[in-house]
């Protein structure tokens, strides 16, 4: 009774876990109204965050950018890679490109802590001085994430319709299809890490 309550119970996380990933996938690609348009006139990196299994192995790292919109001068949070600043700021923060303008999805900032630190690095500034809430950053890599979490989903399923198809074979497995396969659930895995973290 209890092993077959246990398997229920994984079978309803499993399914929680994939209804997560699909709706929030949707609803980032289909979500119209927090999308924003903002002409820059400066900014700059103000936090990084290094996102690591166990503490050990790192998986990632998230910058923070403050910019902010030409005329008005009000700011708000990018999420961006490393490398975005350089590409488009000098070294005193103004844009290399005058006309340069950005339109993404703002995203809430989920990490309490995350947050934490942002308002106080930005606590010169009064919420009135921000074009977006300043617990939401716009999320340059959205639609990338959102198909990778549809991926993720679709390569799950496959990979696992494979390996049952392996494992009920009443032939002895191709020693290079298993490999295979090993590799491949493990590529699943890392584009797990890269969607969730």
């Amino acid at each position: 009774m209890k092993k077959k309550l246990k398997n229920i119970f994984l079978v309803i996380l499993v399914i929680v876990f994939v209804l997560y990933l699909a709706v929030t996938a949707i609803m980032d690609l289909t979500n119209k109204k927090d999308i924003h348009t903002v002409t820059v006139s400066g900014g700059a990196e103000i936090l990084s965050v290094e996102h690591s299994i166990n503490g050990l192995i790192p998986v990632g790292t998230d910058h923070y950018y403050l910019v902010f919109e030409k005329g008005t001068e009000k700011a708000c949070l990018v999420l961006a890679p490393k490398k975005w600043g350089s590409e488009h700021f000098d070294t005193e923060g103004n844009v290399t490109d005058p006309d340069f303008t950005i339109t993404s999805l703002a995203k809430r900032i989920d990490d309490f802590e995350v947050r934490e630190e942002l308002a106080a690095r930005t606590s010169m500034l009064g919420s009135e001085d921000f074009l977006i809430a300043p617990d939401y950053a716009l999320t340059l890599d959205y639609k990338v994430t959102a198909c990778l979490k549809l991926f993720f989903l679709i390569a799950t399923a496959a990979l696992g319709f494979w390996g049952y198809k392996i494992a009920s074979s009443d032939h002895e497995a191709n020693k290079t299809a298993v490999k295979i396969f090993v590799i491949l659930v493990i590529a699943d895995l890392v584009a797990l890490l890269k969607v969730i973290l």
